[in-house]
C-alpha cells in the first residue's frame, strides 16, 4: 500500500502516513455515498442538523488536539490555529441555526385558488476538494453546507495535511450513518481520480489552474461545479486615509497565516502624499514579526506549508530583485537559519506591472507596494489582475469609498477595515477567482437543486 508523508514544515520531521487510496477505494467510497443519499435526504433537515451537532460538539471537544495538529502540519502558529477554530465553530453554529430558514420551501405567489412554491432540494454526491491552507475551516466551508442540504460527501483534502484529514473523518464517521461523510487521500491524480466517478456535483478550493481542469471535467459530465480558486487581492490607501488603522489592517492582511489566504491583501497601492509613511509604517511591523516554530505560543510568523511552497516563494521574489524592485524590509530565505520552510516578511517597492510579485498569486509573507496619483490610477492598478476575489479600500471619504468599491472588479470588497468574512456573506470571486458562493443563504442555494411547484388549492 503506498504512503502519503506528512511533514512538519516547521523542522521538517516526518509526522505520520496515511494510506493513499487506490482506484478501488476510491470507486466504493463514491458508491457508498451514492447509495446513503436518499436515506439522508429523507432524515429532514431538523434530523440532519442534530446529528451533525453532535459531531461537531466532537470536535469542539478535541480542539487542542486538532489545532495543535493543524501548527504542526500545515505551520500556522498555535495563537492562530486557536481562534481560527473558533471562527470555524462560529460558522458551523451559523448553518445550523439558519439551515431551515434558507432551506425551507419558500412561496412565490399564493391567492385564493393556487399556490406557488420554491423547493431546495439535495443535488446528490458532491465531491468536495479542498487545500491545506486552513485545515479545519476549509472542510467546514466546502462540505458542511452541503450536508445540511442533503447532499452526501466524498472529499479529498490537500496531500500536505493528511493527518488533518483523517482527524476530521474519524471524528465525523462517529457519529453520522455510514457512507455519508467519506474522505479519499492523495496528491491531485486521487483528485482526479474522484471526479471521474458516478458524481453529481464539483465543489473546489484552490488554484485557478485545478479549477478550470476541473470545471472543463464538470462540463463533460454536465453537473454543476462551484469554484473558490486564488486571488491576488488590491489594498488602496488614499490621501487623508487613517493610517495607523490602514496600516494595522494591511499587515494583518498580508501576514495571516504567513500570507497563505486567498483572499489576503497581495498588493498595496498608497498614494503618492503617504506614500514613503505607509512603507515605513509597514516596514517596521514587517521587521517586529517573530518568527519561529508554529508551536511556540510566542510565535507570529510560522513556516510556509512546504519546500516547494518556499522555492516558488524564492523564485518570485528573487524575479522582482533582478527586474528592480527595492526590498525595504526580509527579502530572504530562513530556511538554513531556522531549519524549517520559513521566509522573511518581506516588503517591496519600485514595482512594475512585469514582476511575478505583481502579476502572480503570491502565497507567502512578501507585500509589494506602488504609488498613484490619481483615483482612476489607483482603481486600473487594482484591476490588473487576472483575479478578483477579495479588496480593500481605505479613506475617510465616502463618496469616493462608494465608487471606487463599485470600480474594483472583486467578489468583496472591505472599507476601512470592516471584514466581509462573515457566515452570513457570500464568499466568492470574479475572473479566475472562480464562481459560486460560499455561505450565508447563497452558499446553501448554490448546493441544491430549485424546484418551483405550482398547485391549486
Amino acid at each position: 500500500m503506498k504512503k502519503l508523508q506528512s511533514i512538519n514544515p516547521s523542522n521538517y520531521q516526518v509526522l505520520g502516513t496515511v494510506d493513499v487510496s487506490m482506484v478501488q477505494e476510491i470507486e466504493n467510497k463514491v458508491k457508498l455515498a451514492k447509495s446513503s443519499q436518499k436515506k439522508w435526504a429523507e432524515l429532514g433537515i431538523a434530523k440532519r442538523v442534530a446529528l451533525l451537532k453532535t459531531a461537531f460538539e466532537d470536535l469542539k471537544n478535541k480542539k487542542v488536539d486538532l489545532t495543535l495538529l493543524e501548527s504542526r502540519e500545515m505551520g500556522m502558529p498555535l495563537s492562530e490555529t486557536l481562534v481560527d477554530f473558533d471562527s470555524t465553530l462560529n460558522y458551523a453554529n451559523w448553518y445550523f441555526d439558519n439551515a431551515e430558514k434558507y432551506l425551507s420551501p419558500e412561496t412565490t405567489f399564493e391567492n385564493d385558488k393556487e399556490i406557488h412554491q420554491v423547493f431546495y432540494e439535495p443535488i446528490g454526491v458532491s465531491a468536495v476538494i479542498i487545500p491545506w491552507n486552513f485545515p479545519f475551516a476549509n472542510f467546514v466551508w466546502g462540505a458542511l453546507q452541503s450536508l445540511i442540504a442533503g447532499n452526501t460527501i466524498v472529499l479529498k483534502h490537500s496531500e500536505e495535511v493528511p493527518l488533518c484529514g483523517k482527524f476530521i473523518e474519524d471524528i465525523l464517521a462517529r457519529h453520522l450513518p455510514k457512507g455519508v461523510f467519506n474522505e479519499v487521500y492523495g496528491d491531485g491524480q486521487v483528485g482526479k481520480l474522484l471526479v471521474q466517478q458516478d458524481i453529481n456535483m464539483i465543489a473546489f478550493t484552490g488554484s485557478t489552474k485545478t479549477g478550470k481542469f476541473l470545471y472543463e471535467t464538470a462540463g463533460k459530465k454536465f453537473i454543476k461545479a462551484v469554484m473558490e480558486l486564488g486571488g491576488s487581492a488590491p489594498g488602496i490607501i488614499f490621501d487623508g486615509a487613517d493610517l495607523d488603522l490602514a496600516v494595522g489592517n494591511v499587515c494583518f492582511n498580508r501576514l495571516l497565516n504567513q500570507g497563505q489566504c486567498c483572499d489576503g491583501l497581495k498588493r498595496l497601492i498608497v498614494h503618492e502624499s503617504v506614500f514613503d509613511e505607509v512603507v515605513k509604517k509597514a516596514a517596521s511591523t514587517f521587521s517586529a514579526k517573530k518568527i519561529g516554530d508554529a508551536e511556540d505560543k510566542e510565535t507570529e510568523i510560522g513556516p510556509l506549508v512546504a519546500k516547494r511552497q518556499l522555492d516558488l516563494l524564492i523564485s518570485q521574489v528573487e524575479d522582482a530583485k533582478q527586474k528592480g524592485a527595492k526590498v525595504i524590509t526580509g527579502g530572504n530565505s530562513l530556511e538554513e537559519k531556522l531549519g524549517g520552510v520559513f521566509f522573511e516578511p518581506t516588503v517591496l517597492t519600485d514595482i512594475t506591472n512585469d514582476m511575478q510579485i505583481w502579476k502572480e498569486e503570491v502565497f507567502g509573507p512578501v507585500l509589494p507596494i506602488v504609488k498613484f496619483k490619481t483615483e482612476q490610477e489607483a482603481i486600473e492598478y487594482a484591476n490588473q489582475t487576472v483575479y478578483g476575489l477579495g479588496s480593500y479600500v481605505f479613506t475617510k471619504d465616502r463618496e469616493r469609498a462608494e465608487r471606487v468599491s463599485k470600480a474594483i472588479e472583486s467578489g468583496m470588497v472591505s472599507v476601512n477595515g470592516t471584514n466581509y468574512i462573515m457566515p452570513f456573506n457570500p464568499f466568492g470571486g470574479y475572473k479566475n477567482s472562480g464562481f459560486g458562493r460560499e455561505h450565508g443563504r447563497y452558499g446553501f442555494h448554490e448546493v441544491t437543486q430549485i424546484k418551483i411547484i405550482a398547485k391549486n388549492k
